[in-house]
């Protein structure tokens, strides 16, 4: 299980084998499958596992007695898990980005077992009084799950030694918000330019990105993508040699729209505030509301070594991209006095987890989607005391 952990992380579903887990291990591969006989059974074990992990964590930072110890709680659990897993002496929290990849029972089943966690660490917040507050409590929970998550991307950078000094400055984010106290979100909606001309090939980037969105790089095959349009195989590779130039084709359009906004946001406003809101609103439309979203950064675990460097890495130019505006924000008055680079990674996650709420309709407009993130990142999860 800790090598399987560990080559999951690394590789993806995909990549790992059980022969990598027995090599790891100076095993025959018949020594893992006396245990596991196929490897899809020890990556189900893999998910149970932190699942029930996860589930503690939860559920001990939830005896405490307000939301603040017990948000302070979890923080402190999760950064003690990854310190002890960089150390080699506990076992990683495996990349849970995969799970919709499995076969149908297995994935309801833990789909089903994250939800129940979702649903202890909403309670963080209190019970709430009516659909609008459980609406927020639920951005709140989703947000501080995400960006623990996230954090195995940023927080090995630092030093083991300074994960309190870095988990206090994340708490006193997730506290207070982004904005001084009294400054409203003060967003407007951009658009991104075009992305590619209408035609084919744009439904291919479309229909790839929706469904890598909802099941992962794995579940996504070429057969899945072009069924979903009515298409043959054929008609894939008469504009693409390759799923692979298909996912670098998405991620390259995702990145060229974040970045378009961050132009026109600064095109378009003198305040670094307006900036920042402006950029935050207008991705989250994307992501709530368009049925074109930015592709999720966390459905690249499972991609190849080489896709994924490059995913990363203009991930990271995103998150720096953010960084400057906040601290001209700072430098304004409008944003507080915060660490912008672990604020940055909390937005961009924040971003990024919004893919995995689309807005029903009939339950909650765009708009109020929208008002409920900002209200989050702008003010903090917790209520005024």
């Amino acid at each position: 299980m800790d090598a399987a952990t560990t080559l999951l992380n690394q590789k993806g579903m995909q990549g790992m084998t059980l022969a990598d887990v027995a090599s790891a291990l100076n095993l025959a591969t018949t020594s893992i499958t006396y245990y596991f006989r196929r490897k899809d059974l020890l990556v189900v074990a893999v998910f149970e596992d932190t699942l029930a992990r996860l589930a503690t964590m939860a559920k001990e930072a939830g005896q405490r007695s307000t939301p603040r110890e017990r948000v302070a709680r979890y923080l402190e659990l999760h950064s003690d898990a990854f310190a002890d897993a960089l150390r080699g002496e506990g076992r990683p929290i495996a990349n849970l980005s995969e799970l919709r990849s499995l076969g149908e029972d297995a994935r309801a089943r833990l789909i089903e077992h994250y939800r129940a966690i979702l649903r202890v660490v909403r309670n963080f917040f209190g019970t709430p009084a009516n659909d609008a507050r459980k609406r927020l409590f639920t951005a709140r929970a989703h947000i501080l799950n995400e960006a623990l998550f996230w954090q195995a991307v940023w927080l090995g950078q630092y030093a083991i030694g300074d994960f309190p000094n870095v988990r206090r400055r994340f708490f006193e984010i997730l506290d207070g918000g982004i904005a001084v106290p009294g400054v409203p979100w003060d967003g407007c909606i951009v658009e991104p330019n075009p992305v590619t001309q209408p035609g084919e090939q744009e439904s291919f980037l479309r229909a790839a990105t929706l469904l890598i969105n909802d099941i992962g790089y794995r579940g996504a095959s070429v057969k899945r993508i072009m069924g979903g349009l009515n298409r043959t195989k054929g008609s894939f590779y008469h504009h693409l040699d390759s799923k692979e130039n298909l996912i670098v084709a998405c991620w390259q359009i995702s990145n060229r729209r974040m970045a378009d906004l961050h132009t026109k946001a600064y095109r378009a406003h003198v305040s670094p505030w307006k900036r920042v809101s402006s950029i935050v609103t207008s991705a989250l439309a994307l992501q709530f509301g368009n049925d074109f979203p930015l592709l999720r950064v966390t459905a690249c675990q499972a991609m190849p070594a080489h896709v994924r460097d490059l995913v990363l890495q203009q991930a990271q130019r995103i998150v720096l991209g953010m960084m400057g505006a906040l601290v001209e924000g700072i430098q304004e008055g409008s944003v507080r006095a915060i660490d912008p680079l672990v604020a940055s990674h909390l937005i961009v996650s924040a971003i990024n987890a919004a893919s995995e709420l689309r807005v029903a309709p009939d339950r909650q407009s765009i708009g109020d989607a929208i008002t409920t993130y900002e209200t989050v990142l702008g003010s903090g999860i917790f209520d005024p005391e």
